[in-house]
């Protein structure tokens, strides 16, 4: 019977030893370190005396907005009903992975009763302060039922201090035009102001603009860091001939194609260009 010399079984024995060694110390997946989990703390108030109706839903989202021409991308977000008046904690939990630092971040906080929305951010929150946040809402107007007045001609144009007629969204408050481009704004037709009508439901725009009414649609996609987002689409006009107005109505309508946000304070719409704010509009 030939036997194994002792050396042999030796050297045998050390190498199964280190291969086993080898195989025990490969380095352990790193989804441990990609699914770390950071958080954000703040409060949502508003300045408003009254409770919202039951049922309505808070929601923040912590967005990516660092691309102007696409929709956010939200990276995170918490959701509750309140049952007590504000102000509302809230914590957000994200992937520390997920966050670059050529990127740019926000918060965005609304509360809504189905589709209806009631109030919502209008300036641009940064999340990564490293302490707890106190972020305002700012509440969105009811909607004011409104009668459609007939279409007139330029020689049955309502006088001066006449309310501008409806838009084609009847049903929405109709904000009027104070400001355009930094200076009061002119009157149109019959001594009207341009008026802007949003439908936030339908994602529609209309109103009157110094001398024709308009129409087309509008979204709030995307991202800014100066407001919140608001881009109209290609708007529809009618063609009336007018004596007076012409002149306001190319520069507002020629405005609103340059809008990328706006920002609500109460009973007053800014609507900006940028960081620049183009026109300025109030509730009759």
């Amino acid at each position: 019977m030939r036997h194994i010399p002792q050396f042999s079984t030796a050297i045998l024995t050390c190498t199964l030893l280190l291969l086993a060694a080898c195989g025990d110390s490969q380095d352990p997946p790193a989804a441990a370190e990609d699914t770390a989990m950071t958080t954000i703390q703040g409060e949502l108030y508003y300045r408003e005396r009254m409770l919202l109706p039951p049922g309505a839903e808070v929601e923040v989202q912590l967005q990516d907005v660092s691309r102007a021409d696409a929709p956010a991308d939200v990276l995170a977000s918490v959701n509750f009903q309140p049952d007590t008046p504000p102000p509302w904690s809230f914590t957000i939990s994200y992937p520390s992975a997920q966050i670059q630092e050529r990127r740019t971040y926000a918060l965005r906080a609304t509360v809504r009763m189905e589709e209806r929305l009631l109030f919502t951010t209008t300036d641009f929150i940064a999340p990564f302060t490293g302490e707890p946040l106190s972020i305002q809402l700012t509440q969105v107007p009811s909607p004011r039922i409104r009668t459609p007045a007939p279409e007139t001609g330029p020689e049955q144009a309502p006088e001066a201090g006449t309310p501008a007629p409806a838009a084609e969204t009847s049903g929405q408050p109709a904000w009027l035009l104070v400001t355009l481009e930094g200076e009061p704004a002119p009157v149109g037709a019959g001594g009207r102001p341009a008026d802007l009508v949003l439908d936030a439901q339908e994602k529609r725009v209309a109103g009157f603009s110094g001398c024709n009414r308009y129409s087309g649609s509008f979204s709030d996609d995307g991202n800014s860091s100066h407001g919140t987002p608001l881009k109209f689409g290609p708007l529809a006009a009618t063609r009336r001939a007018c004596v007076d107005g012409g002149e306001l109505e190319q520069r507002f309508l020629a405005l609103l194609d340059r809008v990328d946000a706006y920002r609500m304070s109460g009973e007053e719409l800014s609507l900006l260009a940028g960081e620049e704010v183009v026109a300025t509009f109030r509730l009759p």
